[in-house]
């Protein structure tokens, strides 16, 4: 196949001073830069054009013009009022060249989210179809629509359906409109064979009033965001929960999720969630966290190694992990541990319960009232409780409890193992507690679960967190050594900590529930302290640490296609 002849164009950017709507819109700064630049821009890093020219009759816009990179033509005052048209304004640039072109673009300076890409697509299409005389950027935009014919509203439609089944509807968007230079007239650009070109629904946003300028501020402002998580039965689904809250929170931007193959229930919730994501082999994670190319990684994986963090900040990629205490800690931009406290005081390590993300089940839920006496007890170790303290605890206070409450809750993890409930089940029917404790595992509102118990004996993990904002008081029993670094769960934050549950002695225990159980006063008390902490808010403050971090970094530079 022979390779077609380049065509010599001009691009001609129409951008006269007296806007009424926004006033000195084509040179207000939008995002750091001026509306004009994005225009020009676009059209000298697509590279279809020979020259890029700004038609104004204003001097300031002029040295904008020139500043961006593009030639000026400084128009007659008789081509700047309201009622001239775009073709006289063309036709005047063109022929102020002075030199022969075969196709000229009309580019908007009002469409700034207009990519060089699309330039680029439409200049081939329509250098690869002769017939075609003028090319028209639009958007398909089928609608149920109702016209004026003789005094009566009539549809404009010949059967209501929905509105994938509507014939096209395309809409000129005037993001850009290229013609053969033989069609460009004082009074039209159009030949006798029109095409239309369609472009994404953000490029074709036509900055004409303030909404329209804050819509664009927020394309401009979006990022592609990876976010790389863990999740499974032995280590639990926080991660997961944790990230899908921040990736709802995150809907200005574009979210992309990354998980280990394996973990099949992990890639489950997302895929249910309806995020776009990518299920890879372990060892292949990285290499495509960088294909994707975002600005920005998150990683909630727990402990990161300094090879992988260093592998993304090499390629430009700001890097976010949580719960990290790993080696590549120190190498990330920002590191967010709501459970754990750094050692060494790093400034971009930001700790404490102020930023716990908490769900929204809880954030909408009011704080439980403290009655006088404890009627409901809630045991729930979570995950897949792997020293079996749900069952430690039922047999330590088998012979307490029927006195103490009147119903008990066990709640059970999704990784909670069969044979482990299978136990339970057997000793709950030869103990006093026959007949009267609940076994629950899919539990679809832990909030409502926690709204209704008096006291929760619980692990020093995420729940402790939803606990708190509720109010409910609590017993801690740790699963595990990490779990004793998260540093929350202590009195002065309202807990009960009774320390690592293996080395914890069921003497111990029982005295604590009969205590607690015993005064009122004292639950208030943990009540009150637990209220202290503003968890309502650690979602938003996440993100917003996370935003204004990455801008102080990086600064408010827009990338171009």
């Amino acid at each position: 196949m022979a390779t077609l002849k380049p065509l010599q164009a001009l691009a001609v950017i129409p951008a006269r001073g007296g806007s009424k709507g926004i006033p000195r819109k084509n040179i207000r700064e939008l995002h750091g830069k001026p509306l004009l630049w994005y225009t020009v821009t676009a059209a000298l890093e697509s590279g279809c054009f020979e020259d890029v020219v700004v038609s104004t009759d204003h001097d300031e816009i002029a040295h904008i013009a020139e500043e961006s990179g593009a030639l000026v033509h400084h128009r007659a005052a008789d081509l700047a009022g309201d009622e001239v048209t775009l073709d006289a304004v063309i036709y005047d640039a063109v022929q102020g060249k002075g030199r022969q072109y075969e196709v000229v673009a009309t580019l908007q300076p009002t469409a700034p989210l207009l990519r060089a890409e699309t330039l680029r697509k439409a200049f081939d299409h329509i250098r690869d179809n002769p017939h075609i005389d003028t090319l028209i950027s639009v958007v398909n935009d089928p609608r149920l629509s109702w016209i004026e014919q003789e005094g009566r509203i009539v549809p404009n439609y010949t059967a209501r359906v929905n509105r994938q089944y509507l014939p096209p509807l395309y809409r000129e968007t005037g993001a850009f409109f290229l013609s053969r230079t033989r069609c460009v007239t004082p009074t039209s650009r159009f030949g006798n064979e029109v095409a239309v070109f369609e472009i994404s629904p953000e490029e074709a946003i036509d900055i004409d009033t303030m909404q329209d300028w804050w819509i664009v501020e927020k394309y401009l402002e979006r990022r592609r965001i990876a976010i790389r998580v863990d999740g499974s039965r032995p280590i639990g689904f926080g991660h997961i929960y944790r990230m899908l809250l921040l990736a709802n929170r995150m809907l200005d931007h574009q979210v992309h999720f990354f998980l280990d193959e394996s973990q099949e229930e992990a890639v489950s919730m997302i895929r249910n969630a309806f995020y776009p994501h990518t299920a890879t082999p372990r060892g292949e994670l990285i290499s495509q966290l960088i294909t994707h190319q975002p600005d920005i990684v998150i990683l909630d994986i727990l402990d990161t190694s300094a090879e992988e963090v260093m592998q993304l900040r090499e390629k430009g990629i700001f890097v976010v992990s949580f719960e990290d205490l790993g080696a590549g800690m120190a190498h990330t931009h920002l590191t967010i541990n709501a459970l754990y406290e750094s050692t060494i005081p790093y400034l971009h390590v930001h700790s404490g319960q102020d930023y716990y993300c908490l769900r929204e089940e809880f954030t909408h839920t009011s704080p439980i009232t403290i009655k006088e006496k404890v009627d409901h007890l809630v045991i729930t170790f979570g995950g897949s409780d792997p020293t079996n303290q749900t069952l430690r605890c039922v047999r330590a206070l088998a012979d307490f409890l029927p006195g103490c409450a009147t119903r008990v809750t066990l709640i059970l993890g999704l990784g909670y193992p069969a044979e482990a409930e299978e136990e339970l089940r057997r000793f709950l029917e030869s103990s006093p507690l026959s007949g009267w404790v609940t076994i629950k595992r899919h539990v679809l509102s832990m909030a409502s679960e926690f709204k209704a118990a008096d006291l929760v004996i619980t692990s020093c993990g995420r729940t402790m967190y939803e606990i708190a904002s509720l109010g409910v008081p609590a017993i801690l029993i740790a699963q595990n050594r990490r779990e004793m670094q998260h540093t929350f769960g202590h009195s002065e934050n309202g807990f009960a900590n009774l320390g690592l549950g293996t080395e914890l002695s069921d003497e111990v225990l029982l005295r604590t529930v009969r205590e607690l159980g015993e005064q009122w006063e004292l639950r208030r008390e943990m009540q009150r302290r637990m209220l202290s902490s503003d968890f309502r808010n650690g979602l938003d403050r996440v993100y917003r640490l996370i935003m204004d971090t990455y801008w102080k970094t990086t600064g408010r530079n827009r990338k171009r296609g």
